[in-house]
């Protein structure tokens, strides 16, 4: 067991994302082990592997912290809802939230013969359990047979229900919401490049990597683009290859998915989401009864009330995302959580 704390008059910038003997650790926990020593706090690591930390400040009051985010502020039930897609679409949906149309099968039989029934329309379908966007398939109007069967095949992998629903139109957004506010609105943009004339798709995709910023494994804030079959599917689909050469200022999409674990961008957009969606975020973390929560929105035009789609809520947010994201301001939310924690 490892135990921190700082001296007096020190002080660790949060402008450096890496944090000096710990950057192993999920940044996210990085993110709260600074803010918590720079409050003067002790720390300690209680079990590196997991991500798992003991605070305590100088009146005796201690807490836990598991991978920045789970804390005792959710109970094990409001966590056991939010991970499984199925119930906690029926609670949104009973508290007056939107969500997609859709449903949850146990069989492969049941899910293809309701994507059938719905296969003129864009169809997603996803494990009821998942995270960072593991398992989920995107299947165009009228997709083929094999396709839908392939995708669920993929679901059923990764969870023991599957859910298969309408796909929603418009941009994704995650909305942080810590206690009764949202805190952080990001817009993930799944992985790209922007063509200069000069680079082809593989030559654009090194250069992006060569960010520092980027790394393997959520120790950095972003990870690096990969060229892997999915991405040379998503390129084929497009009518390329890794050896096209974009036009100067052409974006090219890798992946379909806006995942920053799969090479996505982060871009803050909290000062410019309308605060009608702000508070729907914090009505359907309330829906479960969570306190700390990642509730991901489907819309049109974050800047003005209009139609949306709630597509899940995530009981463990990461955070980075929020404090190091590719483009925008950092929202500082470590030091939120920190607060609702009662330091």
């Amino acid at each position: 067991m490892q135990s921190l704390k700082l001296k007096p008059g020190e002080y660790i910038s949060p402008d450096i994302f890496a944090l000096q003997g710990f950057e192993d650790l999920e940044i996210s926990t990085q993110i709260i082990i600074r803010d918590a020593l720079n409050r003067g706090l002790e720390v300690e690591v209680l079990d590196r592997k997991n991500h798992f930390l003991r605070i305590k400040d100088a009146f005796g009051k201690i807490q836990y912290v598991k991978e920045a985010s789970k804390t005792d502020l959710d109970s094990y039930m409001t966590f056991l809802v939010m991970e499984n897609k199925t119930i906690s679409k029926i609670v949104m949906q009973e508290s007056g939230l939107l969500v997609p149309v859709g449903d949850g099968f146990g069989d492969a039989e049941s899910a293809l013969s309701f994507w059938n029934s719905n296969s003129q329309k864009r169809m997603v379908v996803k494990p009821v359990t998942t995270n960072f966007g593991i398992g989920i398939t995107i299947l165009p109007p009228k997709a083929s047979s094999e396709d839908a069967k392939k995708a669920i095949k993929i679901a059923f992998n990764h969870s023991e229900s599957v859910i298969v629903e309408e796909f929603a139109e418009g941009n994704e957004y995650r909305f942080l919401v810590i206690g009764d506010e949202t805190v952080a609105v990001c817009n993930r943009i799944p992985a790209n490049v922007t063509g200069d004339g000069i680079h082809t798709i593989e030559e654009l995709v090194a250069i992006k990597n060569e960010d520092p910023r980027r790394g393997f494994g959520h120790v950095t804030p972003l990870e690096k683009i990969q060229l892997g079959d999915t991405e040379s599917d998503v390129l084929e689909q497009s009518g390329f290859t890794k050896d096209f050469l974009p036009a100067r200022d052409q974006k090219v999409f890798l992946r379909k998915n806006s995942n920053i674990s799969t090479g996505g961008d982060s871009i803050d957009v909290t000062d410019l989401a309308n605060s009608y969606y702000k508070e729907l975020a914090v009505k359907a973390a309330r829906s479960v009864g969570a306190k700390i929560c990642g509730v991901d929105i489907i819309l049109k035009n974050l800047e003005s009330k209009a139609d949306y789609r709630i597509l899940e809520l995530n009981f463990n947010p990461v955070l980075y995302i929020h404090n190091y994201p590719y483009e925008g301001k950092n929202r500082d939310v470590g030091n939120k959580i920190l607060t609702l924690l009662g330091f």
